[in-house]
Protein backbone atom coordinates (compact mmCIF):
# COMPACT_ATOMS: atom_id res chain seq x y z
CA UNK A 1 0.00 0.00 0.00
CA UNK A 2 1.26 3.48 -0.88
CA UNK A 3 1.74 5.76 2.12
CA UNK A 4 0.46 9.27 1.31
CA UNK A 5 3.09 10.82 3.56
CA UNK A 6 5.95 9.14 1.70
CA UNK A 7 4.37 10.05 -1.63
CA UNK A 8 4.05 13.73 -0.76
CA UNK A 9 7.51 13.82 0.80
CA UNK A 10 9.10 12.62 -2.42
CA UNK A 11 7.11 15.09 -4.51
CA UNK A 12 7.83 17.99 -2.14
CA UNK A 13 11.57 17.31 -1.87
CA UNK A 14 11.97 16.94 -5.60
CA UNK A 15 9.89 20.04 -6.38
CA UNK A 16 11.86 22.17 -3.89
CA UNK A 17 15.13 20.98 -5.37
CA UNK A 18 13.98 21.97 -8.86
CA UNK A 19 12.72 25.45 -8.04
CA UNK A 20 16.11 26.32 -6.52
CA UNK A 21 17.83 25.77 -9.86
CA UNK A 22 18.59 28.50 -12.37
CA UNK A 23 17.02 26.31 -15.04
CA UNK A 24 13.66 26.74 -13.33
CA UNK A 25 13.96 30.53 -13.58
CA UNK A 26 14.84 30.14 -17.25
CA UNK A 27 11.73 27.98 -17.70
CA UNK A 28 9.52 30.60 -16.06
CA UNK A 29 11.07 33.33 -18.20
CA UNK A 30 10.43 31.29 -21.35
CA UNK A 31 6.84 30.72 -20.23
CA UNK A 32 6.36 34.45 -19.71
CA UNK A 33 7.77 35.07 -23.20
CA UNK A 34 5.28 32.62 -24.73
CA UNK A 35 2.52 34.41 -22.83
CA UNK A 36 3.71 37.68 -24.32
CA UNK A 37 3.55 36.16 -27.80
CA UNK A 38 -0.08 35.32 -27.11
CA UNK A 39 -0.82 38.87 -25.98
CA UNK A 40 0.97 40.32 -29.02
CA UNK A 41 -1.12 38.21 -31.39
CA UNK A 42 1.78 36.00 -32.48
CA UNK A 43 -0.21 32.90 -31.46
CA UNK A 44 -3.41 32.47 -33.45
CA UNK A 45 -6.22 29.96 -33.63
CA UNK A 46 -8.82 29.56 -36.38
CA UNK A 47 -11.64 27.26 -37.26
CA UNK A 48 -11.72 27.06 -41.02
CA UNK A 49 -11.32 30.60 -42.36
CA UNK A 50 -12.88 32.24 -39.32
CA UNK A 51 -11.55 33.53 -36.01
CA UNK A 52 -13.34 34.10 -32.76
CA UNK A 53 -13.85 37.51 -31.24
CA UNK A 54 -11.49 38.12 -28.34
CA UNK A 55 -13.54 37.61 -25.19
CA UNK A 56 -12.75 35.80 -21.97
CA UNK A 57 -13.72 32.38 -23.27
CA UNK A 58 -11.72 32.71 -26.48
CA UNK A 59 -8.62 34.06 -24.70
CA UNK A 60 -8.69 31.28 -22.11
CA UNK A 61 -9.11 28.63 -24.81
CA UNK A 62 -6.27 30.14 -26.86
CA UNK A 63 -3.89 30.06 -23.90
CA UNK A 64 -5.04 26.55 -22.91
CA UNK A 65 -4.39 25.39 -26.47
CA UNK A 66 -0.95 27.02 -26.30
CA UNK A 67 -0.25 25.02 -23.16
CA UNK A 68 -1.50 21.81 -24.73
CA UNK A 69 0.58 22.26 -27.89
CA UNK A 70 3.81 23.94 -26.77
CA UNK A 71 4.18 22.98 -23.13
CA UNK A 72 3.21 19.37 -23.74
CA UNK A 73 6.11 19.10 -26.20
CA UNK A 74 8.79 21.12 -24.44
CA UNK A 75 7.55 20.37 -20.92
CA UNK A 76 8.32 16.69 -21.35
CA UNK A 77 11.98 17.47 -21.99
CA UNK A 78 12.02 19.92 -19.07
CA UNK A 79 10.82 17.41 -16.48
CA UNK A 80 12.38 14.23 -17.92
CA UNK A 81 15.30 14.17 -15.53
CA UNK A 82 13.79 13.42 -12.14
CA UNK A 83 14.87 9.77 -11.94
CA UNK A 84 18.19 10.32 -13.68
CA UNK A 85 19.07 13.08 -11.24
CA UNK A 86 18.71 10.62 -8.36
CA UNK A 87 21.04 8.28 -10.23
CA UNK A 88 23.62 10.98 -10.89
CA UNK A 89 23.59 12.34 -7.34
CA UNK A 90 23.53 8.76 -5.94
CA UNK A 91 20.48 9.59 -3.86
CA UNK A 92 19.05 6.46 -5.46
CA UNK A 93 21.51 4.37 -3.47
CA UNK A 94 19.96 5.64 -0.27
CA UNK A 95 16.41 5.16 -1.51
CA UNK A 96 17.21 1.61 -2.62
CA UNK A 97 18.01 0.73 0.99
CA UNK A 98 14.71 2.07 2.39
CA UNK A 99 11.27 0.44 2.51
CA UNK A 100 10.06 2.90 -0.11
CA UNK A 101 8.04 1.04 -2.75
CA UNK A 102 8.63 1.50 -6.46
CA UNK A 103 5.06 2.65 -7.04
CA UNK A 104 5.33 5.32 -4.33
CA UNK A 105 8.54 6.57 -5.89
CA UNK A 106 7.17 6.82 -9.45
CA UNK A 107 3.95 8.46 -8.25
CA UNK A 108 5.96 10.96 -6.22
CA UNK A 109 8.11 11.83 -9.21
CA UNK A 110 4.98 12.22 -11.32
CA UNK A 111 3.54 14.68 -8.79
CA UNK A 112 6.79 16.62 -8.80
CA UNK A 113 6.77 16.81 -12.61
CA UNK A 114 3.15 17.92 -12.53
CA UNK A 115 3.96 20.69 -10.02
CA UNK A 116 6.60 22.09 -12.40
CA UNK A 117 4.30 21.96 -15.42
CA UNK A 118 1.37 23.38 -13.44
CA UNK A 119 3.57 26.35 -12.52
CA UNK A 120 4.13 26.99 -16.23
CA UNK A 121 0.37 26.82 -16.79
CA UNK A 122 -0.20 29.43 -14.06
CA UNK A 123 2.36 31.77 -15.63
CA UNK A 124 0.77 31.41 -19.06
CA UNK A 125 -2.73 31.79 -17.63
CA UNK A 126 -1.84 35.36 -16.69
CA UNK A 127 -1.76 36.16 -20.43
CA UNK A 128 -5.48 35.50 -20.92
CA UNK A 129 -6.93 38.45 -18.95
CA UNK A 130 -4.24 40.75 -20.37
CA UNK A 131 -5.22 39.71 -23.89
CA UNK A 132 -8.90 40.48 -23.22
CA UNK A 133 -8.07 43.79 -21.58
CA UNK A 134 -5.88 44.91 -24.51
CA UNK A 135 -8.75 44.22 -26.92
CA UNK A 136 -11.17 46.26 -24.82
CA UNK A 137 -13.18 43.28 -23.61
CA UNK A 138 -14.58 42.58 -20.18
CA UNK A 139 -12.32 40.48 -18.00
CA UNK A 140 -14.34 37.76 -16.28
CA UNK A 141 -11.97 35.58 -14.31
CA UNK A 142 -14.37 32.83 -13.22
CA UNK A 143 -15.45 31.70 -16.73
CA UNK A 144 -11.81 31.71 -17.75
CA UNK A 145 -10.78 29.15 -15.14
CA UNK A 146 -12.43 26.15 -16.82
CA UNK A 147 -10.07 25.74 -19.80
CA UNK A 148 -7.03 25.82 -17.55
CA UNK A 149 -8.37 23.43 -14.91
CA UNK A 150 -10.08 20.98 -17.26
CA UNK A 151 -8.09 21.34 -20.50
CA UNK A 152 -4.51 22.34 -19.69
CA UNK A 153 -3.90 20.69 -16.30
CA UNK A 154 -5.13 17.18 -17.24
CA UNK A 155 -2.85 17.27 -20.28
CA UNK A 156 0.08 18.31 -18.08
CA UNK A 157 -0.65 15.43 -15.69
CA UNK A 158 -0.36 12.94 -18.55
CA UNK A 159 2.88 14.53 -19.77
CA UNK A 160 4.30 14.37 -16.24
CA UNK A 161 3.50 10.67 -16.01
CA UNK A 162 4.85 9.88 -19.46
CA UNK A 163 8.16 11.55 -18.56
CA UNK A 164 8.50 9.20 -15.58
CA UNK A 165 7.52 6.20 -17.69
CA UNK A 166 10.15 7.02 -20.31
CA UNK A 167 12.80 7.37 -17.60
CA UNK A 168 12.08 3.95 -16.14
CA UNK A 169 12.23 2.11 -19.47
CA UNK A 170 15.93 1.54 -20.12
CA UNK A 171 16.13 2.24 -23.89
CA UNK A 172 13.91 5.34 -23.56
CA UNK A 173 15.61 6.86 -20.52
CA UNK A 174 18.32 8.62 -22.50
CA UNK A 175 18.73 10.33 -25.84
CA UNK A 176 16.63 7.84 -27.77
CA UNK A 177 13.62 8.68 -25.62
CA UNK A 178 14.22 12.40 -26.10
CA UNK A 179 14.15 11.96 -29.87
CA UNK A 180 11.23 9.52 -29.99
CA UNK A 181 9.12 11.77 -27.78
CA UNK A 182 8.67 14.22 -30.64
CA UNK A 183 7.08 11.52 -32.77
CA UNK A 184 5.00 10.21 -29.87
CA UNK A 185 3.83 13.77 -29.15
CA UNK A 186 2.86 14.18 -32.82
CA UNK A 187 0.78 11.01 -32.64
CA UNK A 188 -0.96 12.18 -29.45
CA UNK A 189 -2.23 15.20 -31.37
CA UNK A 190 -2.66 13.83 -34.88
CA UNK A 191 -4.63 10.67 -34.14
CA UNK A 192 -7.47 12.34 -32.15
CA UNK A 193 -7.71 15.23 -34.62
CA UNK A 194 -7.91 12.93 -37.64
CA UNK A 195 -10.33 10.47 -36.03
CA UNK A 196 -12.32 13.16 -34.14
CA UNK A 197 -12.05 10.93 -31.08
CA UNK A 198 -12.79 12.63 -27.77
CA UNK A 199 -11.79 9.45 -25.94
CA UNK A 200 -8.19 9.86 -27.17
CA UNK A 201 -8.21 13.66 -26.91
CA UNK A 202 -5.59 14.17 -24.22
CA UNK A 203 -4.89 17.74 -25.32
CA UNK A 204 -8.52 18.84 -25.38
CA UNK A 205 -8.13 20.35 -28.86
CA UNK A 206 -10.80 18.12 -30.40
CA UNK A 207 -13.27 19.27 -27.76
CA UNK A 208 -12.39 22.92 -28.39
CA UNK A 209 -12.54 22.49 -32.16
CA UNK A 210 -15.99 20.91 -32.15
CA UNK A 211 -17.43 23.55 -29.84
CA UNK A 212 -15.95 26.44 -31.80
CA UNK A 213 -17.02 24.83 -35.07
CA UNK A 214 -20.64 24.86 -33.93
CA UNK A 215 -20.39 28.58 -33.10
CA UNK A 216 -18.68 29.34 -36.42
CA UNK A 217 -21.31 27.41 -38.39
CA UNK A 218 -24.11 29.29 -36.64
CA UNK A 219 -22.60 32.63 -37.65
CA UNK A 220 -21.32 31.56 -41.07
CA UNK A 221 -23.34 28.80 -42.75
CA UNK A 222 -20.63 28.28 -45.36
CA UNK A 223 -18.23 27.01 -42.70
CA UNK A 224 -17.42 23.35 -43.20
CA UNK A 225 -14.54 22.22 -41.04
CA UNK A 226 -10.88 22.86 -40.26
CA UNK A 227 -8.78 23.94 -37.31
CA UNK A 228 -5.42 25.70 -37.35
CA UNK A 229 -3.13 26.73 -34.53
CA UNK A 230 -0.06 28.75 -35.49
CA UNK A 231 2.83 30.50 -33.78
CA UNK A 232 4.67 33.45 -35.27
CA UNK A 233 3.70 35.86 -38.05
CA UNK A 234 0.76 34.41 -39.93
CA UNK A 235 1.41 33.43 -43.55
CA UNK A 236 -2.27 32.86 -44.22
CA UNK A 237 -4.79 35.27 -45.65
CA UNK A 238 -6.72 37.36 -43.11
CA UNK A 239 -9.72 35.68 -41.56
CA UNK A 240 -12.87 35.95 -43.67
CA UNK A 241 -14.90 36.86 -40.64
CA UNK A 242 -15.35 36.46 -36.92
CA UNK A 243 -17.84 34.79 -34.64
CA UNK A 244 -18.69 34.89 -30.98
CA UNK A 245 -17.78 31.85 -28.91
CA UNK A 246 -18.91 31.87 -25.30
CA UNK A 247 -16.88 28.90 -24.15
CA UNK A 248 -17.33 25.20 -23.64
CA UNK A 249 -20.57 23.87 -22.24
CA UNK A 250 -19.24 21.99 -19.25
CA UNK A 251 -21.72 19.14 -19.12
CA UNK A 252 -21.17 16.46 -16.42
CA UNK A 253 -20.01 13.97 -19.04
CA UNK A 254 -17.46 16.44 -20.45
CA UNK A 255 -16.14 17.28 -16.99
CA UNK A 256 -15.79 13.59 -16.14
CA UNK A 257 -14.05 12.86 -19.44
CA UNK A 258 -11.48 15.57 -18.76
CA UNK A 259 -10.94 14.62 -15.12
CA UNK A 260 -10.43 11.02 -16.23
CA UNK A 261 -7.08 12.05 -17.69
CA UNK A 262 -5.82 12.60 -14.15
CA UNK A 263 -6.67 8.96 -13.48
CA UNK A 264 -4.90 7.90 -16.68
CA UNK A 265 -1.84 9.85 -15.54
CA UNK A 266 -1.89 8.02 -12.21
CA UNK A 267 -2.12 4.67 -14.00
CA UNK A 268 0.82 5.60 -16.22
CA UNK A 269 2.85 6.54 -13.16
CA UNK A 270 2.00 3.20 -11.54
CA UNK A 271 2.88 1.41 -14.78
CA UNK A 272 6.30 3.09 -14.64
CA UNK A 273 6.99 1.17 -11.43
CA UNK A 274 6.96 -2.13 -13.34
CA UNK A 275 10.12 -1.55 -15.45
CA UNK A 276 11.74 0.62 -12.75
CA UNK A 277 14.88 -1.13 -11.49
CA UNK A 278 14.78 0.65 -8.11
CA UNK A 279 18.30 1.86 -8.80
CA UNK A 280 19.52 -1.70 -8.97
CA UNK A 281 18.65 -2.31 -5.33
CA UNK A 282 16.04 -4.38 -3.50
CA UNK A 283 16.51 -2.83 -0.10
CA UNK A 284 19.70 -4.75 0.70
CA UNK A 285 21.83 -3.99 -2.39
CA UNK A 286 22.95 -0.54 -3.46
CA UNK A 287 23.54 0.67 -6.97
CA UNK A 288 27.09 0.58 -8.24
CA UNK A 289 27.07 3.78 -10.26
CA UNK A 290 28.84 4.11 -13.57
CA UNK A 291 29.23 6.97 -16.00
CA UNK A 292 26.38 7.25 -18.44
CA UNK A 293 28.73 7.06 -21.38
CA UNK A 294 29.62 3.53 -20.30
CA UNK A 295 26.13 2.41 -21.16
CA UNK A 296 25.84 0.59 -24.43
CA UNK A 297 29.59 0.20 -24.97
CA UNK A 298 29.16 -3.43 -25.92
CA UNK A 299 29.26 -2.68 -29.60
CA UNK A 300 31.72 -2.42 -32.45
CA UNK A 301 35.13 -1.10 -31.43
CA UNK A 302 36.26 1.50 -33.94
CA UNK A 303 39.78 1.26 -35.35
CA UNK A 304 41.14 4.39 -36.99
CA UNK A 305 44.24 4.91 -39.16
CA UNK A 306 47.35 5.76 -37.16
CA UNK A 307 48.18 8.79 -39.31
CA UNK A 308 45.16 10.77 -38.08
CA UNK A 309 45.89 13.56 -35.58
CA UNK A 310 45.64 11.87 -32.18
CA UNK A 311 43.20 14.26 -30.50
CA UNK A 312 40.88 14.24 -33.50
CA UNK A 313 41.13 10.45 -33.78
CA UNK A 314 40.39 10.08 -30.07
CA UNK A 315 37.31 12.27 -30.24
CA UNK A 316 35.98 10.49 -33.32
CA UNK A 317 36.55 7.13 -31.65
CA UNK A 318 34.72 8.26 -28.51
CA UNK A 319 31.78 9.35 -30.66
CA UNK A 320 31.43 6.17 -32.67
CA UNK A 321 32.85 3.30 -30.65
CA UNK A 322 30.36 1.03 -28.94
CA UNK A 323 27.62 1.52 -31.53
CA UNK A 324 25.73 -1.69 -32.14
CA UNK A 325 25.94 -3.51 -35.41
CA UNK A 326 22.32 -2.63 -36.25
CA UNK A 327 23.16 1.06 -35.79
CA UNK A 328 26.02 0.75 -38.27
CA UNK A 329 23.79 -1.20 -40.66
CA UNK A 330 21.25 1.64 -40.78
CA UNK A 331 23.99 4.27 -41.00
CA UNK A 332 25.70 2.53 -43.92
CA UNK A 333 22.34 1.79 -45.56
CA UNK A 334 21.30 5.44 -45.50
CA UNK A 335 24.71 6.54 -46.77
CA UNK A 336 24.48 4.04 -49.64
CA UNK A 337 20.93 5.12 -50.46
CA UNK A 338 22.07 8.76 -50.65
CA UNK A 339 24.82 7.64 -53.03
CA UNK A 340 22.79 5.52 -55.44
CA UNK A 341 19.17 6.76 -55.28
CA UNK A 342 17.99 9.36 -57.82
CA UNK A 343 19.54 12.69 -56.89
CA UNK A 344 16.29 14.61 -56.37
CA UNK A 345 14.86 11.87 -54.15
CA UNK A 346 18.10 11.47 -52.23
CA UNK A 347 18.42 15.17 -51.61
CA UNK A 348 14.80 15.86 -50.71
CA UNK A 349 13.82 12.67 -48.85
CA UNK A 350 16.86 10.63 -47.84
CA UNK A 351 19.25 13.36 -46.72
CA UNK A 352 17.05 14.44 -43.76
CA UNK A 353 16.99 10.88 -42.43
CA UNK A 354 20.70 10.34 -43.08
CA UNK A 355 21.34 13.39 -40.91
CA UNK A 356 18.79 12.41 -38.27
CA UNK A 357 20.19 8.95 -37.57
CA UNK A 358 23.48 10.20 -35.96
CA UNK A 359 21.66 12.64 -33.67
CA UNK A 360 22.75 10.73 -30.56
CA UNK A 361 26.34 10.81 -31.81
CA UNK A 362 26.31 14.57 -32.18
CA UNK A 363 24.40 15.20 -28.95
CA UNK A 364 27.42 14.20 -26.84
CA UNK A 365 29.56 16.94 -28.38
CA UNK A 366 30.77 19.44 -25.80
CA UNK A 367 28.86 17.71 -23.01
CA UNK A 368 30.73 14.44 -22.53
CA UNK A 369 33.18 15.85 -20.01
CA UNK A 370 30.42 17.30 -17.81
CA UNK A 371 28.24 14.17 -18.05
CA UNK A 372 31.08 11.82 -17.13
CA UNK A 373 32.65 14.14 -14.52
CA UNK A 374 35.98 14.21 -16.37
CA UNK A 375 36.31 17.97 -16.76
CA UNK A 376 39.07 18.11 -14.14
CA UNK A 377 41.08 15.61 -16.18
CA UNK A 378 40.40 16.87 -19.71
CA UNK A 379 40.64 20.57 -19.03
CA UNK A 380 44.11 20.38 -17.44
CA UNK A 381 45.54 19.02 -20.69
CA UNK A 382 47.68 21.43 -22.73
CA UNK A 383 45.61 23.96 -24.68
CA UNK A 384 42.19 22.30 -24.24
CA UNK A 385 40.45 25.20 -25.97
CA UNK A 386 42.68 25.19 -29.06
CA UNK A 387 43.17 21.45 -29.43
CA UNK A 388 40.31 19.49 -27.90
CA UNK A 389 37.32 21.67 -28.88
CA UNK A 390 38.21 21.98 -32.60
CA UNK A 391 38.88 18.25 -32.67
CA UNK A 392 35.40 17.54 -31.31
CA UNK A 393 33.89 19.79 -33.96
CA UNK A 394 35.96 18.21 -36.74
CA UNK A 395 34.84 14.75 -35.62
CA UNK A 396 31.19 15.83 -35.73
CA UNK A 397 31.62 17.28 -39.22
CA UNK A 398 33.26 14.04 -40.31
CA UNK A 399 30.17 12.06 -39.25
CA UNK A 400 27.93 14.40 -41.26
CA UNK A 401 30.15 14.11 -44.35
CA UNK A 402 30.39 10.33 -44.21
CA UNK A 403 26.62 10.00 -43.69
CA UNK A 404 25.83 11.68 -47.01
CA UNK A 405 29.12 12.24 -48.80
CA UNK A 406 28.05 10.18 -51.80
CA UNK A 407 25.20 12.57 -52.47
CA UNK A 408 27.54 15.56 -52.17
CA UNK A 409 29.91 14.10 -54.76
CA UNK A 410 27.02 13.59 -57.20
CA UNK A 411 25.75 17.14 -56.66
CA UNK A 412 29.23 18.52 -57.24
CA UNK A 413 29.72 16.37 -60.34
CA UNK A 414 26.48 17.74 -61.79
CA UNK A 415 27.90 21.25 -61.58
CA UNK A 416 25.27 22.49 -59.12
CA UNK A 417 27.67 24.44 -56.94
CA UNK A 418 24.89 26.28 -55.09
CA UNK A 419 23.29 22.99 -53.98
CA UNK A 420 26.69 21.63 -52.97
CA UNK A 421 27.31 24.75 -50.92
CA UNK A 422 23.95 24.29 -49.18
CA UNK A 423 24.86 20.69 -48.36
CA UNK A 424 28.24 21.78 -46.99
CA UNK A 425 26.63 24.44 -44.80
CA UNK A 426 24.33 21.78 -43.36
CA UNK A 427 27.28 19.50 -42.61
CA UNK A 428 28.96 22.36 -40.75
CA UNK A 429 25.85 23.74 -39.05
CA UNK A 430 24.62 20.58 -37.31
CA UNK A 431 27.83 19.87 -35.33
CA UNK A 432 28.13 23.57 -34.49
CA UNK A 433 24.63 23.53 -33.02
CA UNK A 434 25.44 20.37 -31.06
CA UNK A 435 28.70 21.79 -29.75
CA UNK A 436 27.14 25.07 -28.62
CA UNK A 437 24.25 23.29 -26.89
CA UNK A 438 26.58 20.81 -25.21
CA UNK A 439 29.13 23.31 -23.91
CA UNK A 440 26.51 25.57 -22.39
CA UNK A 441 24.02 23.02 -21.06
CA UNK A 442 26.51 20.36 -19.97
CA UNK A 443 24.14 17.70 -21.29
CA UNK A 444 22.76 16.22 -24.46
CA UNK A 445 19.04 16.87 -23.98
CA UNK A 446 19.01 20.46 -25.25
CA UNK A 447 20.43 19.51 -28.63
CA UNK A 448 18.32 16.35 -28.94
CA UNK A 449 15.11 18.28 -28.28
CA UNK A 450 15.99 21.34 -30.35
CA UNK A 451 17.38 19.47 -33.31
CA UNK A 452 14.52 17.03 -33.82
CA UNK A 453 11.96 19.87 -33.84
CA UNK A 454 14.16 21.97 -36.12
CA UNK A 455 14.68 18.95 -38.39
CA UNK A 456 10.96 18.27 -38.69
CA UNK A 457 9.84 21.84 -39.31
CA UNK A 458 12.73 22.82 -41.60
CA UNK A 459 14.10 20.14 -43.96
CA UNK A 460 11.35 17.54 -43.65
CA UNK A 461 8.36 19.77 -44.37
CA UNK A 462 10.26 21.67 -45.83
CA UNK A 463 9.96 25.27 -44.62
CA UNK A 464 12.55 27.13 -46.72
CA UNK A 465 13.47 29.64 -44.02
CA UNK A 466 14.40 26.81 -41.64
CA UNK A 467 15.83 24.37 -44.19
CA UNK A 468 19.40 24.15 -42.91
CA UNK A 469 20.12 21.14 -45.17
CA UNK A 470 19.19 22.83 -48.46
CA UNK A 471 16.91 20.00 -49.55
CA UNK A 472 15.05 22.13 -52.09
CA UNK A 473 16.10 24.51 -54.84
CA UNK A 474 13.73 27.11 -53.39
CA UNK A 475 15.84 27.19 -50.23
CA UNK A 476 19.04 27.64 -52.23
CA UNK A 477 17.63 30.33 -54.56
CA UNK A 478 16.36 32.31 -51.57
CA UNK A 479 19.86 32.50 -50.11
CA UNK A 480 18.95 30.61 -46.94
CA UNK A 481 22.27 28.66 -46.80
CA UNK A 482 24.15 31.95 -46.38
CA UNK A 483 22.11 32.68 -43.27
CA UNK A 484 22.91 29.29 -41.80
CA UNK A 485 26.59 29.79 -42.64
CA UNK A 486 26.47 32.93 -40.51
CA UNK A 487 24.56 31.03 -37.82
CA UNK A 488 27.29 28.37 -37.86
CA UNK A 489 29.94 30.98 -37.14
CA UNK A 490 27.85 32.41 -34.29
CA UNK A 491 27.28 28.95 -32.80
CA UNK A 492 30.99 28.14 -32.92
CA UNK A 493 31.77 31.43 -31.17
CA UNK A 494 29.14 30.54 -28.57
CA UNK A 495 30.74 27.12 -28.10
CA UNK A 496 34.14 28.71 -27.51
CA UNK A 497 32.61 31.14 -25.02
CA UNK A 498 30.84 28.28 -23.25
CA UNK A 499 34.05 26.27 -22.98
CA UNK A 500 35.93 29.34 -21.71
CA UNK A 501 33.28 29.75 -19.04
CA UNK A 502 33.62 26.13 -17.95
CA UNK A 503 37.41 26.40 -17.91
CA UNK A 504 37.21 29.46 -15.66
CA UNK A 505 34.96 27.78 -13.10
Amino acid sequence: MIAPRALLAIARADALERIRRYSFLVTLAASAWIGWLVVEGQVTMRVGDYAGEVNGAWAAALVAATVSVIVSLVGFWIVKNAVQRDRDTRVGEILAATPLTKSAYTLGKCLSNFAVLATIVVVLAAAAPVLVWMHGGKVELLPMVGPFVLIALPAMAVIAALAVLFETIGPLSGGLGNVLWFFAWSALFTVPMVTHSRQADMSGLVTIQESMGEAARAAHPDYREGFTFSIGPSLEDPARGTFVWNGLAWSPSLVVSRLAWFGIAALLALAAAVPFDRFGGDGTRLLQAKPRSAEGTRGIALRLPAFLPPVYAGELKLMLSGRRIWWWAVFVGLAAACTFAPSAFARGKLLPFAWLWPVLVWSSMGAREAKDATEELVFVAPRPLLRQLPSVYAAGVTVAIVASGGLAVRILASGNLAAFGAWLVGALFIPALALACGTWSGGSKLFEALYVVFWYVGPLQPVPALDFMGVSDLTVSAGIPARFAAATAILLAAAVAGRRWRLSR
